[in-house]
């Protein structure tokens, strides 16, 4: 079993954010390039393009190798008509690990005003949709490799996807530390 971390870095004017994924890659030596592709495919069928996929780097999980970089700098694929929302709004992907609780990914710059359904508090079926079908392939993509996603906590493999319709606040998550 060897367990990689693969890391999708996106970008906004000079901002940085990223999703972190555990992948058993098995008796392979690196994260096949079929991989990569999904990584790419999932990430800028889902972001706006106004920001840009800007690289994706991997190294085994739990080293401080240095990371091995793929440059790509691709804009996302979806239109920003409408009013595309800020960037703390995301849709929280929960990763099932059969018993226990399951992992969890927020997706940044994937949300606009029209996604989002007449309470302004949960994101339409076509949206939540769009996410399992792309979430579909880039886990049918890592089956079809001979990969599994693993929970980083224990490395429990991921059954299924599941996506939350409530917006989260990935903003209102986060401790504040108070200035004296």
């Amino acid at each position: 079993m060897a367990v990689w971390e693969v890391r999708t870095i996106k970008q906004y004017g000079d901002r940085f954010w990223e999703n972190v994924w555990h992948l058993d890659i098995g008796a392979d030596t690196d994260v096949s390039a079929t991989m990569i592709d999904a990584f790419r495919d999932f990430d800028r069928s889902l972001l706006r393009d106004i920001y840009t996929l800007a690289r994706i780097v991997r190294r085994p999980a739990g080293t401080t190798d240095a990371f091995i970089e793929v440059i790509l700098g691709l804009a996302g694929l979806l239109p920003s008509t409408g009013k595309v929302l800020p960037l703390f709004n995301t849709v929280r992907i929960l990763l099932n690990v059969g018993a226990g609780r399951p992992g969890q990914k927020f997706l940044r710059g994937y949300l606009s005003d029209a996604d989002l359904s007449a309470d302004d508090v949960h994101i339409e079926n076509a949206s939540v949709s769009q996410v399992e079908t792309a979430l579909d392939a880039l886990l049918n993509t890592a089956s079809s490799e001979g990969y599994s996603f693993v929970e980083s906590a224990d490395d429990k493999p991921v059954v299924s996807g599941a996506i939350q319709t409530l917006v989260q606040m990935r903003q209102l998550h986060r401790k504040r530390r108070r200035s004296t």
